[in-house]
């Protein structure tokens, strides 16, 4: 829309600056190419007058160093404040856990939530004193950080001190500094954060989860950040709550040959042992889907293995169960002792056992006080009978 207003210096000094940056990355890796095209270009500007063409600048910055003021919230519109708080630690907080893990998994080290939390709080803090801005974790700095080869804390100490004393006593050299410049150098730092393959990957992974992602970046680019990680959260909740909501049921055969039972649909060779129905479910019973669970297993039974005489739960892929969980196997229970078929449990491990504990399914379905395999549960249906 706004293609007419192009300043062509401009535009010719950034794609310079672009082309500088990218050769002397691929010629000299090593030396500080990045202050050489800073440099270069305000020699350039100076030199040819280019600011009589249009070619905007930094201009001038007042020197010193920002004094301390204590903020008085009397003066301030409290709900305001609060809603703009919230807003910039959201923004801040994740984009730069992201940001942090991005470059933890490209330089292969570890990083802790609760402690870039810390840090973050204490540095508004003091920032909050000294009329700054709110602090953040900087992509650009971040990029121009890795691409400058720093491998610790120290190199911000330093660079820090460097820009206090720039501050102090040469803010003058840069009042030539171009925008176009500045603008090339964030450009080429962050191009490999656009991360094509790591789309791909997820389009394979999981088409929700790329819709998810797409939605999410398309908000980013016509919304803001902000409105983009809401309904980023929000869909990436209603995606886990689907999942809950319809967990995957498997019937259980015995594998020839082993003490295996593996899902009959995915492994055909898989036997179904006669009367026996090994029902496993993959994920948590919680109260959004026992009802979808209760009624999978009854049909299960109705429709497809009339004959059963012996359902086996198998826990081993369940870490949680709720209260109305445990109701749901109760009326299970119920039901199928009426029906002269036995409900028993099997691979109760840890957490999970102690949930059991506390209801009455421990003495229903708990075969004694040592887990049972869905091996042993057919054993002692077997003796039983016998």
């Amino acid at each position: 829309m706004h293609i007419h207003q192009i300043n062509f210096p401009s535009l010719l000094l950034g794609l310079g600056g672009l082309v500088f940056l990218y050769v002397a990355s691929k010629k000299f890796p090593k030396l500080p190419n990045t202050l050489f095209l800073v440099l270069g270009s305000i020699v350039l500007v100076t030199v040819a007058n280019l600011s009589s063409l249009g070619v905007e600048v930094v201009g001038h910055i007042p020197p010193g160093l920002p004094s301390l003021i204590i903020p008085d919230p009397a003066l301030l519109d409290v709900n305001i404040l609060v809603t703009l708080a919230a807003t910039v630690f959201l923004i801040s907080f994740i984009e730069g856990y992201l940001f942090a893990s991005e470059y933890a998994a490209k330089n292969r080290y570890k990083i802790d939530k609760n402690q870039e939390l810390l840090a973050l709080g204490i540095s508004n803090i003091a920032v909050g004193m000294f009329q700054g801005l709110p602090v953040a974790g900087s992509l650009s700095r971040t990029a121009v950080n890795n691409e400058s080869g720093a491998k610790s804390q120290l190199a911000s100490i330093v660079s820090g001190l460097i820009i206090m004393l720039v501050l102090l006593f040469f803010t003058g050299i840069f009042t030539n500094l171009p925008h176009a410049i500045l603008a090339a150098i964030i450009l080429f730092i962050i191009k490999n954060l656009v991360d094509i393959p790591h789309f791909k990957s997820i389009y394979h992974f999981s088409k929700i989860e790329f819709s998810i992602a797409i939605i999410t970046m398309l908000f980013v680019l016509f919304f803001g950040a902000l409105e983009a990680i809401v309904i980023g959260v929000i869909l990436s909740v209603v995606g886990l709550i689907n999942k809950m909501y319809n967990p995957h049921i498997a019937v259980l055969g015995k594998m020839p040959g082993k003490d295996q039972f593996l899902d009959i649909k995915r492994r055909p060779e898989a036997k179904r042992i006669p009367e026996v129905l090994i029902v496993r479910v993959d994920g948590s019973q919680i109260f959004l889907n026992n009802e979808d669970i209760k009624n999978r297993i009854f049909e299960l039974i109705e429709n497809d293995y009339k004959d059963t005489k012996l359902l086996i739960l198998d826990f081993e892929a369940t870490s949680f169960i709720d209260h109305s969980g445990a109701e749901m196997i109760e009326e299970l229970y119920c039901e199928f002792k009426l029906r002269g078929i036995k409900i028993t449990a099997a691979n109760i491990y840890g957490p999970l056992r102690d949930s059991i504990r506390k209801t009455e399914l421990e003495e229903e379905i708990v075969e004694g006080t040592i887990p049972l395999t869905i091996e042993d549960c057919i054993k002692l249906w077997e003796n039983e009978k016998s």
